[in-house]
């Protein structure tokens, strides 16, 4: 429901191996709609998510886009998997995206990034606290997503997911 019934953002919380990325990856797969996954990590830099320079083919030297602009550009649905790892500067570089102005902005090109209609974001992230290194994230910044809880696997299912997938 917080998919199709808007544009806003999802951010979904639980255990690991709990099928947070799967949920996301399985709506793309039966709706029809490419699936980008950028995992986070305490070392991720803006560049992952927005380009760097590099050296082409050619030999020349030229900015290519990272893996959040070309999802945007293309109508991906995107999946910033532990964002709770992700540094403040990074998640800052997404409040542009998540606000009302719904653009990211890339200054190494100058260049203002409209998502394509069929374009969707959607984060997870373990319980902080719980998870060595998860940080908390703001109040003001969850409250731009839909948050939804992820509980553990039951083991009953879990034993049939593993009795389904391996015969």
């Amino acid at each position: 429901q917080a998919v199709f019934l808007g544009k806003s953002p999802v951010l979904l919380q639980g255990p690991t191996s709990s099928g947070k990325t799967t949920i996301v990856k399985y709506l793309a797969d039966i709706t029809g709609h490419k699936f980008v996954r950028i995992n986070n990590h305490e070392h991720t830099d803006m560049s992952e998510y927005i380009g760097g320079y590099a050296t082409s083919e050619t030999g020349k030297f030229e900015f290519v886009y990272g893996a959040l602009v070309r999802a945007i550009d293309e109508g991906a649905w995107v999946v910033l998997d532990e964002l709770n790892l992700a540094p403040s500067d990074v998640l800052e570089a997404l409040n542009r995206l998540l606000d009302d102005n719904n653009q990211l902005y890339v200054a190494e090109t100058q260049t203002n990034f409209v998502p394509k209609p069929s374009f969707r974001l959607f984060a997870t992230q373990n319980p902080p606290g719980t998870y060595g290194g998860r940080k908390q994230l703001s109040r003001a910044f969850r409250g731009r997503f839909i948050e939804i809880h992820v509980d553990e696997i039951p083991p009953s299912e879990l034993t049939t997911i593993i009795h389904l997938r391996t015969n």
